[in-house]
């Protein structure tokens, strides 16, 4: 069975925080314009990730290549970002609430 575990990380340098894709959504929008969206944002744009082989990995037509990985972009590819962080944080705080880690994500 195999094991995985999570250790903690360190800050090695200072850079400028990143960018939103020109695909995400961004507030405030008309309907509820006090309201800021994104709540928190995660790598999603050009991620390596695994790729069925009966898929194609172009939209070139007649590309006949296949693969089991591909460099793709979207919710999909940050979710697990996302997901990963709560993860852990949950590790180091197993008593916080979901609302809690999301808070800590979201001002951290």
């Amino acid at each position: 069975n195999p094991i995985a575990s999570i250790s903690r990380s360190e800050e090695r340098t200072k850079r400028l925080a990143p960018y939103i894709a020109g695909f995400s959504s961004r507030g405030p929008n008309s309907f509820t314009p006090n309201i800021l969206k994104p709540d928190l944002a995660a790598p999603g744009v050009a991620i390596l990730a695994a790729w069925s082989s009966i898929a194609p990995i172009s939209i070139i037509v007649r590309d006949g290549r296949v693969g089991l990985y591909n460099i793709i972009s979207g919710t999909s590819m940050s979710c697990p970002h996302a997901s990963g962080a709560a993860a852990y944080v949950k590790s180091f705080n197993p008593t916080w609430s979901p609302a809690a880690i999301k808070s800590a994500l979201m001002t951290s």
